[in-house]
């Protein structure tokens, strides 16, 4: 039974964790571990996702707007083909990743995921492109979008990858930012899809539906608190710090 103590901890660390650069999948593997949760744990993350969706749609909703006043049909096109990219390489690497990351008995699959985005995150420092997003083109959108389906692995992030290959094809960081939360709205929402299809049948809804809505409020107003540090952490390039904390991570973990 999930409790509400346990669905505050989860919303918080799924909500801060999901934007910021430190793998929200990681995080959330290591809680369900140490609180030992195996029951209607695909319900929880459902609740929990759909939270940080709310808040990327709350956060992004002028641009929302905007895109579709100004006909911004590059921008659109540039997004589906990242996306396709995204959902195509992701279902083949799917079952992969799964039985790696999430059914094995160790986390050292998991602590290496956290060192390769720490190395991204130091790597981002390098990057302080100068064009506009709306020059990105057709090969760079698939690389953006194999990043992404990349970071399904539990410990690589999501935000951190996508926005460092965005940030590496020569996009301004402000641009980097926009394309890559915009992206993850399709691709949470699709990936929550495929969960819910998938595992429908483990789902019990006999549970404490106010500890269910405590993580989805709580991963709602987290999630914004992430999206507005990851902008300004963008803003200042200051990922090292990011970097930092995931290596001391990691050396727990492959310690312990």
């Amino acid at each position: 039974m999930i409790t509400i103590l346990q669905s505050l901890v989860l919303g918080i660390v799924q909500g801060l964790t999901e934007f910021l650069p430190v793998s929200s999948s990681g995080h959330l593997l290591l809680l369900e571990r140490f609180f030992q949760i195996k029951d209607n744990l695909v319900l929880l993350n459902l609740i929990l996702h759909l939270g940080t969706v709310l808040a990327l749609i709350c956060f992004f909703w002028k641009d929302l707007i905007l895109i579709i006043k100004q006909k911004d049909w590059n921008l659109v096109k540039n997004l589906f083909i990242a996306f396709v990219t995204t959902s195509i390489v992701g279902l083949i690497i799917k079952n992969l990743i799964e039985s790696i990351f999430i059914y094995s008995n160790t986390l050292v699959p998991v602590a290496l995921g956290f060192i390769f985005t720490a190395i991204i995150m130091f790597l981002t420092i390098k990057y302080k492109g100068e064009r506009d997003i709306s020059n990105l083109n057709i090969l760079e959108s698939i690389k953006i979008g194999f990043a992404q389906a990349i970071a399904i692995a539990p410990g690589i992030s999501r935000s951190g990858l996508t926005y460092f290959t965005t940030l590496k094809s020569g996009i301004r960081p402000k641009d980097a930012f926009k394309f890559s939360f915009l992206l993850s709205i399709p691709t949470i929402l699709a990936a929550a899809g495929v969960e819910l299809i998938t595992n429908y049948k483990t789902i019990d809804l006999g549970v404490d539906w106010s500890a269910i809505l405590i993580g989805l409020i709580i991963s709602f107003i987290f999630g914004s608190l992430g999206l507005i540090i990851f902008k300004k952490i963008s803003e200042k390039s200051k990922f090292w710090i990011f970097g930092v904390y995931l290596i001391i991570l990691s050396i727990v973990l492959l310690v312990w």
